[in-house]
């Protein structure tokens, strides 16, 4: 399993267009399910992203999969980043 981290935006016209906008953002939410993925933890933030959600995925594709669903969505823009635990990152440089 590869370890990822998505950078969550609210579409600037989001909070306009749903008035039920927390309940939205769990359907949003759903498309990790719907891909067998679990989120290991989702934060709420007050910088540059309004959400950021650690997750496992077997592979890049599915990964891809989750963030084009949440995108096509139209309620949240995402940047998805591969990650490592910065202790294997180490590993790599010696």
């Amino acid at each position: 399993m590869a370890a990822y981290i998505m950078a969550m935006t609210l579409n600037p016209n989001a909070k306009k267009q749903h008035a039920d906008l927390p309940h939205q953002i769990d359907e949003s939410m759903n498309a990790f399910a719907r891909h067998g993925v679990h989120v290991d933890q989702l934060f709420a933030t007050l910088g540059r992203y309004d959400y950021l959600a650690m997750f496992s995925a077997d592979d890049q594709t599915v990964a891809f999969k989750v963030a084009s669903e949440i995108n096509g969505l139209g309620l949240l823009e995402t940047e998805t980043w591969p990650v490592i635990p910065y202790d294997d990152y180490q590993q790599l440089l010696v």
